[in-house]
């Protein structure tokens, strides 16, 4: 899938702890179902840290139905070629993927965009720039599991809009 670079350049990450709200936002944008300079889900998020993918789960934003997977024990019993079949699943029907990367100590969430030839998947993160990720799979296949959220789209393009402040 390619990515409109308008909404690459206008979306961005506000609080230092928004990355959650931030990626759900970015396919928002990607799907064109939220404004590219719109930050109304971090504005709500605000700074918290006691967030995860668990708080999106289930929620219908703007008629698009988000779903949290693979929340599992990361660890050697991590079904990892369930997770990246579903993501190619996920990329083959045309839809994003948001994940879960490691970051150090921390995590920082993704929107999965593309299948590369070699197997890998490429991502793309707004934090302080824009960055690229061009071998996710071999950072889930280290950190041995992670989780990502799917979605489904479930109101017309037209039915959809709830502004933004």
């Amino acid at each position: 899938m390619n990515l409109t670079q308008e909404i690459v350049a206008k979306h961005r990450q506000v609080y230092p702890f928004s990355c959650i709200p931030m990626a759900i936002e970015f396919v928002l944008k990607l799907l064109g179902r939220m404004p590219p300079d719109c930050t109304q889900l971090q504005d709500a998020w605000n700074n918290r840290t006691d967030g995860n993918f668990r708080d999106f789960d289930g929620r219908l934003i703007n008629g698009i139905r988000f779903r949290q997977q693979y929340s599992d024990t990361r660890g050697d019993q991590f079904p990892l070629d369930s997770l990246f079949s579903t993501i190619a699943s996920e990329l083959s029907a045309g839809r994003y993927v948001v994940i879960a990367l490691s970051e150090g100590q921390n995590f920082h969430n993704c929107v999965i965009y593309d299948a590369l030839p070699c197997g890998e998947f490429r991502a793309i993160t707004k934090g302080g720039s824009t960055e690229t990720i061009d071998n996710v799979r071999q950072m889930v296949q280290t950190m041995k599991g992670t989780d990502i959220m799917t979605y489904t789209i479930e109101a017309p393009a037209s039915a959809w809009w709830q502004g933004c402040a």
